[in-house]
C-alpha cells in the first residue's frame, strides 16, 4: 500500500483565474463551468462572453421582424426537413409553407429556376 506524503496531500486548490480576453484576474465564479477544461470553468469570464454576444434588435420594424422570424424558423425548417428525408410524412399545407419560407429567404425550388434561367 502506498502512502501520501503531506506535500502530496495538499494540492493547491485555485479560486481565481485569469480571463484570456479582458487579461484581468477573477474569481471562478465569475466563468462559467465547464466540464472539458482542466479547472472546470470556461476560460473566457462570464462579462466578456455577454459584451462579445450580438446585442438583439428590440425594435418592431418589417425588417427586423423578418430577420428574428427567419433566424428562428430556419433552423426549424432544416430539423423537419432532416425528418421528412428519415421518412416523416408531411401534409401538402405544410410542404407549401416550407416552400413560402425558403423563397421569402432567397433559395428557389427547380421549377423556380428554370424559370430565372
Amino acid at each position: 500500500m502506498k502512502t501520501r506524503t503531506r506535500s502530496q496531500s495538499r494540492r493547491f486548490i485555485p479560486i481565481s483565474k485569469k480571463c484570456r480576453l479582458c487579461k484581468t484576474v477573477k474569481l471562478l465564479n465569475e466563468f462559467e463551468i465547464d466540464e472539458k477544461t482542466k479547472d472546470k470553468h470556461a476560460t473566457i469570464c462570464k462579462e466578456c462572453v455577454t459584451k462579445r454576444q450580438p446585442s438583439i434588435c428590440s425594435c418592431s420594424c418589417e425588417i427586423c421582424l423578418d430577420e428574428k422570424i427567419m433566424k428562428t424558423a430556419f433552423a426549424s425548417m432544416e430539423l423537419l426537413l432532416s425528418r421528412i428525408d428519415n421518412g416523416l410524412e408531411l401534409p401538402d399545407a405544410m410542404y407549401a409553407m416550407i416552400a413560402n419560407l425558403a423563397h421569402s429567404t432567397g433559395v428557389l425550388c427547380d421549377d423556380c429556376e428554370k424559370r430565372v434561367g
